[in-house]
């Protein structure tokens, strides 16, 4: 994902003008090429943050561990619902959190993204 965007990247106006100014390649790649480029890294990092919350349940569950995902399988199963509904605000509470994180993230990263 990283190479394909960096490929695209490097045939976008802006980077043949900065190679034109005169400006060194590394410079060019680091603080031009690279940053456009991790917006679609960034995007994929975030949801990965969501499922790793639904990854937990399987794992916690499988190796025994007390947690989260445990909790609310044995909620579930028992029919404890306001636990249910505990764990399901939490968990969307986490997902909103990281989906925030990441679209600051995008300001910081890309330049060309503005904050209103």
């Amino acid at each position: 994902l990283t190479r394909a965007g960096m490929l695209e990247t490097l045939n976008e106006d802006y980077i043949r003008t900065a190679r034109a100014k005169g400006l060194p390649e590394k410079t060019v790649i680091t603080k031009h090429a690279l940053r456009a480029s991790l917006t679609p890294i960034l995007t994929i990092f975030g949801l990965d943050l969501g499922l790793l919350l639904g990854g937990a349940v399987l794992t916690e569950k499988t190796f025994g561990f007390a947690g989260l995902g445990a909790l609310s399988i044995d909620s579930i199963a028992s029919g404890d619902l306001p636990m249910v509904m505990g764990v399901v605000l939490l968990a969307t509470i986490f997902i909103v959190t990281a989906s925030f994180v990441v679209d600051v993230l995008y300001a910081v990263i890309d330049p060309r993204v503005r904050l209103q």
